[in-house]
């Protein structure tokens, strides 16, 4: 599995953009909404080995499969990019798997509504559909578990 960026100071994963400067880094939407301390420029580094975050998908899970895929631009982020595979907990590398994606729409937005006590606005879901369309069409091979999990 390929490592995320991470930022140096808080130890969460970091979104990547490109502008004319270059490849900038910003603490994710998620976090943001999660309530994490993010108060903080990013310090970009890449993330250590064993490095786990939280599921790409729901957020809530923690990442025991990788979903391999290529690098590509998600819709409606034209600056934005996504950088090879994607981590998955048990339940989305489930619905995955079984080519279940509304299914793995609704799970992000219950979890989504969990973090913020009311529900994920309708043009959120459709921009959360919109990327997993993209993510689809991306993967290059079976969702396997991360090495050296154990559990």
């Amino acid at each position: 599995m390929s490592q995320p960026i991470i930022c140096k100071v808080c130890n969460l994963a970091l979104d990547g953009f490109t502008n004319e400067e270059g490849v900038t880094y910003r603490h994710t939407i998620s976090d943001a909404m999660d309530g994490k301390d993010i108060n903080h420029e990013p310090v970009p580094i890449p993330a250590p080995p064993g490095w786990r975050g939280h599921c790409d998908f729901c957020t809530a899970g923690v990442p025991k499969f990788v979903v391999p895929a290529r690098d590509f631009t998600p819709p409606n982020a034209p600056n934005g990019f996504s950088t090879g595979d994607w981590a998955a907990c048990e339940w989305c590398a489930l619905l995955i798997g079984a080519d279940r994606w509304p299914s793995v729409v609704k799970r992000a937005a219950k979890h989504f509504q969990r973090r913020m006590g009311f529900p994920m606005p309708s043009k959120s879901r459709k921009a959360v559909q919109a990327l997993y369309r993209t993510l689809a069409e991306n993967i290059t091979g079976p969702i396997r578990p991360i090495e050296g999990d154990e559990s």
